[in-house]
């Protein structure tokens, strides 16, 4: 298996962009929805209505699930930077366990992926032994 050519690069480079500017719109439509809750939520209009228990309980989950949600798709984008970061130094495609290239169908299926599937086994093993 060999490195990644310019074009490969080039192809990663413009889908991790995309990735990321779908999950920015994704984030802005969350916070979006989040801050129309609050407003909402500010304005009384729970107070108007004699709510059932379960029925806010229902809203304060839904909004602890969005923040979970923009928390996980906050990580997302920071591994996204990090695979950007890491095609402009040379690195991309590369896995940081093995030092071996990693297979362009993992990283089709994962354009984030720091590691080959060997690379993640071994860092599993070592988790698990308590390295």
């Amino acid at each position: 298996m060999k490195k990644l050519t310019q074009k490969q690069l080039e192809y990663f480079k413009k889908k991790l962009l995309s990735e990321k500017q779908r999950v920015l719109e994704k984030m802005d439509d969350l916070q979006q929805s989040n801050l129309k809750q609050s407003i909402s939520d500010s304005a009384g209009e729970i107070s108007r209505y004699s709510y059932h228990l379960g029925d806010v309980a229902s809203l304060s989950y839904g909004r602890e699930f969005s923040m979970g949600l923009a928390e996980r798709q906050q990580k997302y984008l920071e591994q996204i930077d990090d695979a950007l970061q890491r095609i402009e130094d040379g690195t991309y495609g590369i896995c940081k366990v093995t030092g071996e290239p990693i297979p362009i169908e993992r990283l089709e299926e994962v354009p984030v992926a720091k590691y080959s599937v060997k690379g993640k086994e071994i860092l599993e093993r070592r988790k698990k032994q308590g390295i």
